[in-house]
């Protein structure tokens, strides 16, 4: 038994998941970690599929959350929670085997509240996949980029905090019901003065959308979530108001990319990006601009 290694708990909500949370619970189970030293916590949020049947074949801890959303479980996780770190994943993940270990390194450091760890897509088989990872839509590493409105923040498909942090911040935003809860916890860590870190070899593979409606829906989250998340730190962030350019430079620069694209085109992927290009600024713009309409926020 290594008595060096702290012990942790993992929390994956999920939502009418019966397509992967078999494998995401197997790859939890394979971890290179000890047993008495991890408990594995599923919080079923409503699933309405056969998700809790199969997690019920598994020797974990399945918890039952009522209130509707991603946050609203991983706060009963965090509730439920045993041990003094609690990782986080998602439903639609695949854990790799040293993850826990590569994780706990970073909470070394006293001051360290949170950490990311590394995402990273499993092979694609649509076009919309590949087009994902070509935009590297889901990136831990640009997420913990200091931007002007955006402080540095890990993505919770792959991400571990300290119990007592967590509570000391009052845990998730449960308001936060499409996007952006993952920043608004960090920053709110951040600003309480503890340290976020980044363990680049504790991987986590994520399954990306398939399909072009599921892509522009996740898309359109984003940007209400933006809106959301601006509305609330923006005073703290420094700005009355703030304009966002890439969407619109974006829209512009497909736009005349798209014709020479369709006939000058290497293959079928590179015919189409401009394409993808636009209709995914409009998406986000789509979930932006009413949002900041609704708030009666300057977040253009």
């Amino acid at each position: 038994m290594n008595t060096d290694l702290p012990p942790v708990s993992i929390v994956v909500p999920v939502y009418n998941g019966e397509a992967n949370i078999a494998a995401c619970i197997e790859s939890l189970l394979a971890l290179d970690y000890p047993e008495e030293k991890r408990e594995i916590i599923i919080v079923d949020n409503n699933s309405r599929d056969r998700t809790p049947e199969i997690v019920e074949k598994y020797p974990v801890r399945l918890l039952k959350e009522k209130k509707q959303g991603a946050c609203c479980a991983r706060n009963s996780g965090i509730r439920e929670a045993r041990f003094p770190l609690i990782a986080f994943t998602d439903s639609d993940c695949i854990a790799g085997k040293s993850w826990l270990k590569q994780m706990v390194a970073c909470f070394q450091d006293e001051k360290t509240g949170g950490c990311g760890g590394r995402l990273e897509p499993v092979p694609p088989k649509t076009m919309i996949e590949e087009y994902t990872i070509y935009k590297d839509i889901l990136s831990q590493e640009r997420a913990l980029q200091d931007e002007p409105i955006s402080p540095p923040f890990v993505i919770t498909a792959n991400a571990m905090f300290r119990k007592r942090v967590l509570e000391e911040a009052g845990g998730f935003d449960e308001s936060f019901t499409i996007a952006g809860e993952d920043a608004d916890l960090c920053w709110r860590i951040g600003w309480m003065g503890y340290r976020i870190g980044y363990a680049p070899l504790a991987v986590v593979k994520h399954n990306h959308r398939t399909t072009l409606r599921g892509l522009l829906r996740q898309i359109r989250s984003y940007g209400r979530g933006a809106s959301q998340l601006f509305r609330k730190h923006h005073e703290r962030l420094g700005y009355g108001g703030f304009f966002v350019s890439r969407p619109y430079r974006e829209i512009l620069f497909s736009i005349v990319k798209i014709p020479f694209a369709l006939v000058l085109g290497k293959d079928k992927f590179h015919r189409v990006l401009p394409i993808l290009d636009f209709l995914g600024a409009i998406s986000f713009l789509a979930g932006k601009l009413p949002a900041s309409l609704k708030y009666r926020i300057k977040y253009l």
